[in-house]
């Protein structure tokens, strides 16, 4: 008997460590979205081939040197001649450097650099973006969950009172009517049961898609994050800390230089080229070898073009202005975002506060109406009534913890403090900067291609 509950104990206790294995937190959920998201992922390759831009703007400043060579043979017979066979060979090396542009080339690479660093800011937007939307998943699945299992507790009570109404039906101390209530009763939980497991693989389906796994026995989130403690203060923080702000401010930095860069067009061109050529030119008559060398200056001028220049500097002058109205629109957007979401989370901290209030009324309303049915004063509908009421708060109670916790997240996005840093997650954010120090300044050379595996 002593051998036997100590089987039983271990059984157990392997049983809660390979259970308490399989559950997931926020941080893991959030952590696995943000490595392995593919839409994220395909953002940094963006990225990354924005910096490529900075590099080819800067190749403009180095020289241009290209190698031609090329050989022949030709077999042919002239009259009288014999066959004659030839085998001219050439050579050149050539090499262009300009030396102005009217800036045409600094302002390109500012523009680059900047399209980089808005590039930055955008991807810090949506990272933050895919944290919200991966908390969010992991939110409403175990929301859904929650109210499920509410459900089927609900379920099991409704048949346990079925059961009892039925043999005080068969006693006589009930009527046809309290069965009929208590079936129908059973039959709308059934139904809602049904409803709620639906919506549950409908949130599971989305965690899956966003965050990359099953979502596995997701514990509670208790903490809070960072909010201002006014409205006020939780605009200037946004406007300071949201980097869409900083996207749309750099857009319209890059865009400015790239007016610069066409104007320059209007100015000459000074570049100096040089080339060495060398040939062997074999015939049937003589033999004549070429050894020579030329360097060139050159300055171009532009005059007219048909108007294309101009057309490209207004063309410039005007995406320039949509950037700097959408700096505008941006910060307005933002404001707004901030003030309702700032309302909302308010609200729903007061509609906790009350919907625990509700659940604890309801209970004891519950306990009294159970008590007050078996002295007889109670009907069968007012306990049915009463289980429901206390069924409703309990799962308005999930909803509201549910949707405080969305608002909170929401807020943090828009607040722009929603970075893996400030999250706590244990992971090494992606760093933009690594693969811009890296491909800056390379000349030659090509990047090592990734195999991506089709994980679905």
């Amino acid at each position: 008997m002593v051998k036997f509950k100590i089987l039983i104990f271990v059984l157990l206790s392997i049983s809660l460590l390979f259970d308490n294995a399989k559950s997931e937190n926020l941080e893991e959920a959030l952590s696995n979205a943000y490595v392995s998201n593919p839409i994220i992922n395909s953002k940094r390759a963006e990225l990354r081939s924005f910096d490529e831009d900075v590099s080819a703007a800067t190749s403009r400043f180095f020289p241009n040197i290209e190698v031609i060579g090329s050989y022949s043979e030709t077999n042919l017979k002239y009259g009288e001649l014999s066959k004659v066979k030839t085998n001219p060979l050439s050579g050149s090396i050539s090499a262009n450097q300009i030396i102005f542009a009217g800036g045409t080339l600094i302002n390109n690479r500012l523009s680059a650099v900047n399209k980089v660093s808005a590039g930055r800011e955008n991807l810090n937007y949506l990272e933050q973006e895919l944290l919200y939307d991966a908390a969010e998943a992991y939110f409403n699945y175990l929301k859904s969950e929650q109210i499920v299992g509410l459900r089927e507790s609900n379920l099991e009570v409704l048949k346990e009172r079925l059961i009892a109404t039925q043999i005080q039906f068969d006693v006589g101390e009930l009527t046809l009517t309290d069965v009929a209530q208590a079936e129908a009763r059973l039959s709308l939980a059934i139904a809602t049961l049904a409803e709620a497991r639906s919506r549950m693989q409908g949130t599971k389906a989305n965690y899956k898609s966003i965050i990359g796994n099953e979502p596995e026995k997701l514990e509670p989130y208790i903490k809070k994050l960072f909010i201002p403690s006014s409205e006020n203060e939780a605009l200037l923080f946004a406007l300071k800390q949201n980097p869409i702000i900083r996207f749309t401010e750099k857009s319209e930095k890059s865009s400015r230089y790239q007016v610069a860069s066409n104007k320059g067009l209007l100015s000459p061109k000074i570049s100096v080229s040089g080339e060495y050529i060398y040939a062997e030119e074999g015939n049937f008559l003589m033999n004549e070898d070429v050894d020579q060398y030329q360097i060139t200056g050159t300055i171009k001028i532009p005059i007219f073009y048909g108007g294309l220049n101009w057309s490209n500097i207004r063309k410039a002058q005007e995406i320039n202005t949509r950037d700097k109205y959408l700096i505008i629109d941006s910060k307005r957007q933002l404001k707004k975002f901030v003030k309702t979401t700032y309302a909302n989370y308010k609200s729903s901290l007061l509609k906790i506060s009350s919907t625990k209030e509700q659940v604890r009324a309801n209970q004891i309303a519950l306990e009294g109406v159970k008590q007050e049915f078996q002295m007889g004063t109670r009907t069968t509908l007012d306990i049915l009534d009463a289980e429901q009421e206390n069924l409703d708060a309990r799962v308005a109670l999930v909803r509201a913890e549910n949707n405080s916790n969305i608002s909170m997240f929401l807020l943090s996005f828009y607040l722009g403090n929603l970075s893996p840093q400030n999250l706590s997650l244990k992971i090494d954010p992606y760093d933009p900067k690594i693969n811009y120090n890296r491909v800056k300044n390379t000349r030659i050379g090509l990047k090592r291609i990734q195999v991506i595996g089709n994980d679905d």
